[in-house]
Parts: structure tokens; C-alpha cells; sequence
């Protein structure tokens, strides 16, 4: 049976749980960064919508993806039912959004499209999951706690899977993983000073995320 492209995304997730956020304001910067991050493996890109004509890149790239090739390509920075609209135009195969939006969510579950809503408190997070989130982006967790304070939420939310999200080093994943995260948003922290170091940053990333 042909999967559905939201179900392609949840496999994709248990894969390769990190959603590899691509936000700069340089467009060449960021399809290099794209790049790196397809080369280290990792299934799930988000190109911003702070990225300068991120669609157009949205295309490019799904345009450039080789026939069999897993990873999927979206768009983080949803924040509006506009910007969904756009972001499904362009092809994006999932949509991330900061907010939790009941507008982005329509968007998103009439186009049957993989969705993370953000939320921060735990009426928010019951609030996305309500409106069909498949993970709930958890957002921004270092400034009200970090780890801890997905652990407290988690007690009596355990069911529902979050991603941790809001900025933080590749070695503070095993911190997260702890703390019950299902999955990671994170970006430049796996960029290094050459592709190389980049490369190696990203599968220290991925294996912290699998563990």
C-alpha cells in the first residue's frame, strides 16, 4: 500500500528524529546549508520563512531530490494561514509553526500535511494536539527551564509527543532525550567551520536523538 505523505513524515521522524532548521538571511547560505544537512542524513529540512524567498528554495530543492532519496523537505516560521497557503503552493511536505494557530492548523489537516504547532504551557499543548498536531513543538524551552521544564510538563502530558525546541547545543540533546523528547529542532548549532566538522556534528546529533 502507497503511503500518504504524512505518514512518509511520521516514519521519516522515528527515523531521523531531528528536524534540521535552515534560518538565515542569506539564500545561497541557506541552500548550502540544506545541503549539508541532506549529505549528513538527517529527513526532515525546515527552510524558514525568514529565509528570503524560501518557497523558491523549497522548490529548488524538492526540484534537486534525487528519485528514492527519504528526506522531506518544509517550512518552519508558519505563523499565518497566508504562509501555510504559500508553504503548501510551494510543495513543502510538513509545516512548522512557533504558534499554536487554529488557522495554520486547518491549512495544514485539509491538505492531510504533517504538522508541528508550538505551544509552551500545558493548555497550549493539550490546545495543538486538539487541533491535530502530529508533534507538538515544544517553545522556547532554555529560557523557562530547559530540560527540566519538559520533564514537570511531561508528568501528567506524557502522552502526547513534543519536540523540544528553542536553541540549544548538540550536546545538550541527551539532556532532552531524558526529559522525554520525541524529537529536536535544531540548526546552526550543528553547522561547524568547515562541511566536515558539520558532517561530524550532525551524526554526534543524530545519534544523541536516537538513543
Amino acid at each position: 500500500m502507497t503511503q500518504s505523505l504524512r505518514q512518509r513524515a511520521r516514519a521519516a521522524v522515528k527515523r531521523s528524529p531531528i528536524f534540521a532548521v535552515v534560518r538565515t538571511d542569506d539564500v545561497a547560505e541557506a541552500k548550502r546549508q540544506a545541503q549539508v544537512f541532506i549529505r549528513g542524513g538527517l529527513e526532515m529540512i525546515e527552510v524558514t520563512f525568514s529565509v528570503p524567498n524560501a518557497t523558491e528554495l523549497v522548490q529548488e530543492l524538492l526540484a534537486e531530490r534525487p528519485s528514492g532519496a527519504s528526506y522531506l523537505v518544509g517550512m518552519g516560521t508558519v505563523t499565518t494561514e497566508d504562509r501555510a497557503h504559500q508553504a503548501i503552493a510551494a510543495g513543502s511536505e510538513f509545516l512548522v509553526s512557533p504558534n499554536t494557530s487554529v488557522s495554520v492548523a486547518k491549512v495544514a489537516n485539509d491538505a492531510d500535511t504533517y504538522l508541528l504547532l508550538g505551544a509552551l504551557t500545558p493548555t497550549e499543548i493539550v490546545t495543538a494536539t486538539e487541533l491535530g498536531a502530529d508533534l507538538v513543538k515544544v517553545y522556547p524551552l532554555p529560557p523557562v527551564g530547559g530540560p527540566a521544564y519538559l520533564s514537570i510538563v511531561r508528568q501528567p502530558l506524557g502522552d502526547i509527543p513534543m519536540l523540544a525546541g528553542g536553541g540549544f547545543a548538540v550536546s545538550d540533546i541527551p539532556d532532552y532525550v531524558a526529559a522525554g523528547a520525541a524529537a529536536f529542532g535544531i540548526g546552526s548549532p550543528m553547522l561547524g567551520a568547515s562541511d566536515d566538522e558539520s558532517l561530524e556534528l550532525i551524526a554526534q546529533a543524530l545519534s544523541h536523538a536516537r538513543a
